[in-house]
């Protein structure tokens, strides 16, 4: 081989591999759109998943008590004896007792008629827009909640035996204590359930033994 050829064939340059910066531009353009399309779409999704499993601690927070009721003579629980204590964000859920509940009063001793229990005032929106007092639930032993996603409670305290509900769809607070610097007229997004004492002496309380029937012979 000459010197020629030799020289010819070490100064070929190498054939080259890779991207050149048009392409990259090209790929990382791509790259942001579809992030950018899909990251809404996550976002909403991760939050449907925990409002999901928000009204689901609530729910099985509701069935402790009255798990626990059973169990315990009709005596209804602390917050510190649920299993189901804490939402998906992170907050502990929040319990309201009747107050003639809250001392270890079995439901199955108490008369509504003559013990009355907490009523739930229901705020739902008028013709207006605004949230008037709207319907109201009588006889309820308690209430388990979470605050939501915006880790306020918007539900008031008891107070002359009520409390009160917004409906979902109104804007407010009725519990400005917790806004914790957030805007007071915002959307309610409390989760919540109630339990009335019917409910709860129909499946707690059973019958005396002792009892005898009504029916003729």
């Amino acid at each position: 081989m000459s010197s020629y050829q030799i020289w010819r064939y070490t100064s070929r340059p190498a054939d080259k591999k890779g991207f050149t910066l048009v392409e990259i531009a090209i790929v990382l353009v791509i790259v942001g759109l579809i992030i950018g399309t899909l990251a809404p779409l996550m976002m909403s999704m991760i939050k449907r998943d925990k409002l999901k499993s928000g009204r689901q601690t609530v729910q099985r927070a509701r069935d402790e008590i009255i798990g626990y009721a059973m169990i315990n003579g009709g005596s209804l629980p602390a917050l510190t004896n649920l299993a189901h204590r804490q939402d998906p964000w992170g907050n502990q859920l929040f319990l309201i007792t009747a107050p003639a509940l809250s001392s270890s009063t079995s439901v199955c001793s108490v008369n509504a008629t003559t013990t009355p229990m907490m009523s739930v005032i229901l705020y739902g929106a008028s013709g207006g827009g605004a949230c008037s007092t709207g319907n109201i639930v009588s006889n309820v032993a308690c209430i388990v909640a979470s605050k939501g996603p915006d880790y306020n409670r918007q539900i008031s305290t008891i107070s002359g035996g009520q409390v009160g509900i917004l409906d979902y769809g109104c804007s407010g607070d009725l519990y400005p204590a917790d806004n914790s610097g957030v805007p007071s007229n915002r959307p309610f997004d409390d989760i919540y359930e109630y339990i009335s004492l019917e409910e709860l002496k129909a499946r707690v309380c059973q019958p005396s033994s002792n009892s005898t029937s009504s029916s003729g012979p």
